[in-house]
C-alpha cells in the first residue's frame, strides 16, 4: 500500500507546473510507485477540467502502465515455464489496474475444479474437449464476441471472469490455463488470421510436436471442433496460403504476441497513440 500521502499529494500539485524538466521528474517517481498509483491518479484526473492536466495525466498513466507491463512481460520471457496463467495476469494489470489478482485466481480454480470432478482417464479427447465446453459455455455462461477494436474492454482476461463475456484471446488463455492445470494437451495453433487451439496427441513433445500430432482444432469462442479438412478448406477458401499447408501448434509466447497485437489495434482505433508506439516495441521485443 502507497502511505506517502505528503508526497503524492506534492507530485499532484505539481502537474500543472509548467516545467518539461519538472514534469519529467514527477512521472518518473509516479512510475516508481507502480499501478497501485493509477487509481490516485485517475481520482485527481476527475476533479480536474484543464484540458492540458487532464492530457498530461493520461500521459503520466500511460506511461506506468507500460512500464509495468514491461517488466512483467520481461520477467515472463525469462521464465522456462511461461505459463499462460502469468500471462493473463500481466494481460488484465495493464487492461485494468485496479484487478483483484487473488480473486483472479479464485475463479480460475472454481473453474478448473468444476471440470476436475467430470474428468477421468477414460475419456477420449473429445470427451474432455465437451466435458470442458460444457462447463465453460454451459455451467457458467461464458459468452463470446466477435473481434472489436473500439474497446479494450473484452480483452481483459479479468473482465471475462467478471462479466462473463469476453473476445476470442481471453476465451482462448481460458482454455490453455485449464488445460495447463489439468494436463489436458491443448495448444495455441497456427493458423492465419484465425484464433484457433489444437488438441495434440497425448506424449507428444511440446517443443517438437508436429502438425501431424494434432488431432483436431477448437474455437475458443464457441467451443466449436473443427478438423483438418475443415480448417483446410477455410484456408482455401479465404485465400491464406498456397498448398500444400502444414498446420503446427504455437506456443504462449506467440499466443500473447498476437493477444498484444490486437489490443495495440484498440489502443490505437481509441487514440491511445502514446500506448499503441509502446505496444508495439513491446510486441517486436518478443521476437528479439
Amino acid at each position: 500500500m502507497i502511505n506517502t500521502t505528503g508526497e503524492i499529494n506534492a507530485l499532484l500539485n505539481l502537474i500543472e507546473d509548467p516545467d518539461d524538466e519538472v514534469y519529467h521528474t514527477i512521472t518518473k517517481r509516479f512510475i516508481g510507485f507502480g499501478q497501485e498509483i493509477i487509481p490516485i491518479l485517475n481520482e485527481f484526473q476527475e476533479l480536474t477540467d484543464d484540458p492540458v492536466q487532464v492530457s498530461k495525466i493520461n500521459s503520466i498513466i500511460a506511461q506506468i502502465s507500460i512500464s509495468c507491463l514491461e517488466n512483467a512481460l520481461t520477467d515472463w520471457l525469462n521464465c522456462e515455464d511461461q505459463s499462460v496463467l502469468e500471462a493473463s495476469v500481466f494481460i488484465a494489470a495493464y487492461l485494468n489496474p485496479e484487478y483483484d489478482r487473488d480473486w483472479l485466481f479464485f475463479e480460475v480454480e472454481k473453474i478448473r475444479k468444476t471440470i476436475w470432478l467430470e474428468l477421468n482417464d477414460y475419456l477420449t479427447p473429445l470427451e474432455e474437449i465437451n466435458i470442458l465446453n460444457k462447463i465453460i459455455f454451459g455451467h457458467y455462461n461464458y459468452k463470446g464476441v466477435e473481434l472489436d477494436h473500439s474497446s479494450t474492454t473484452h480483452f481483459d482476461p479479468s473482465h471475462l471472469l467478471r462479466n462473463k463475456v469476453s473476445n476470442t484471446f481471453p476465451l482462448a488463455s481460458l482454455y490453455l490455463i485449464i488445460a495447463e492445470m489439468l494436463g489436458v494437451t491443448i495448444l495455441p495453433a497456427e493458423i492465419p488470421q484465425q484464433n484457433l487451439l489444437c488438441y495434440v496427441e497425448e506424449g507428444s513433445s511440446i517443443i517438437t510436436v508436429e502438425g501431424s500430432d494434432i488431432l483436431f482444432f477448437l474455437d475458443p469462442l464457441n467451443g466449436q471442433v473443427y478438423t483438418h479438412r475443415d480448417v483446410e478448406n477455410y484456408v482455401k477458401k479465404m485465400n491464406l496460403a498456397h498448398p500444400p499447408v502444414t498446420y503446427t501448434p504455437s506456443n504462449p509466447k506467440k499466443f500473447v504476441q498476437r493477444w498484444l497485437k490486437e489490443i495495440a489495434k484498440a489502443e490505437q482505433m481509441k487514440g491511445e497513440i502514446e500506448r499503441h508506439k509502446a505496444l508495439l516495441k513491446l510486441i517486436s521485443a518478443i521476437d528479439a
